[in-house]
């Protein structure tokens, strides 16, 4: 199976769809996936045509962690470079949100933590699963978990690897909304398409900025950066983008946007 093959690229109008595609495997993350993840994501930033970006797995798992029995990249041995990638969805000016529909292990706990927004079931299972398998907190989860679930809370996740379901996992602060198996996906999808209907990209775009830049900066420089943004937007006027929107729902006919 090719990378094109393991991850499917579905533009549903401006929501891009990425479904993870060894459902043999529990979507098990293997190098090439990881390099059209990134291919992707970059060029949904680029792309005008895409407001929202939703991620989920095929089958009955959303990602069982990275394939040991994939041979590694020979490129990537004995560099960082591929635990950055998984967190490039928090980077992207473009919100990226997760329908987790069941197993989130390891890189895969990571691919759906570092996005925006995450949807699951009640019986998606969580784990770390690094202390069991011998290894380090990996891919950035010993800096984000703290901070969704606070210290403690981060520390035994880490630490025992245990693996626990959606329901607690959204009790715990892991994730956001807990829909039915055979809903996840669908209410994923029409929260991205509301975001992307109504919305400002600009506006989006700006809030993750400030958000995750937050999260290492102190309370006076997120407010004087807000202060900044805000003074930036007035002078700008309206977000274009959004009242072209705006202009051609109420013009019968007008042609879609670019």
């Amino acid at each position: 199976m090719s990378g094109t093959d393991e991850i499917l690229a579905e533009q549903h109008d401006a929501v891009l769809l990425l479904t993870l595609n060894r459902p043999e495997q529990l979507n098990a993350w293997t190098p090439g996936m990881q390099s059209r993840y990134v291919a992707l994501l970059e060029r949904a930033d680029r792309d005008p045509s895409v407001r929202v970006v939703v991620l989920t797995g095929s089958g009955s798992g959303f990602c069982a962690g990275s394939d040991i029995t994939a041979p590694p990249d020979s490129e990537e041995l004995g560099t960082t470079d591929t635990h950055h990638r998984l967190s490039l969805s928090m980077r992207l000016r473009k919100p990226v949100i997760s329908a987790i529909n069941g197993a989130a292990s390891g890189a895969g706990l990571a691919a759906a933590l570092f996005t925006d927004v995450r949807f699951t079931t009640p019986e998606a299972g969580f784990t770390t699963a690094f202390s069991r398998d011998g290894m380090v907190a990996e891919h950035g989860l010993a800096w984000l978990l703290p901070k969704l679930v606070g210290l403690g809370t981060a520390m035994d996740l880490l630490l025992s690897a245990r693996t626990i379901d959606g329901t607690r996992a959204h009790e715990l602060g892991l994730v956001d909304r807990v829909v039915p198996t055979d809903r996840v996906l669908a209410e994923t999808m029409e929260y991205a398409a509301t975001l992307a209907r109504e919305c400002s990209p600009a506006s989006m775009a700006a809030v993750k900025q400030q958000v995750y830049s937050g999260l290492d900066t102190g309370l006076e420089t997120a407010v004087s950066d807000a202060g900044l943004r805000m003074i930036t937007a007035l002078r700008g006027g309206a977000d274009p983008v959004r009242e072209r929107d705006k202009r051609q729902r109420r013009e019968p006919g007008a042609p879609p946007p670019d």
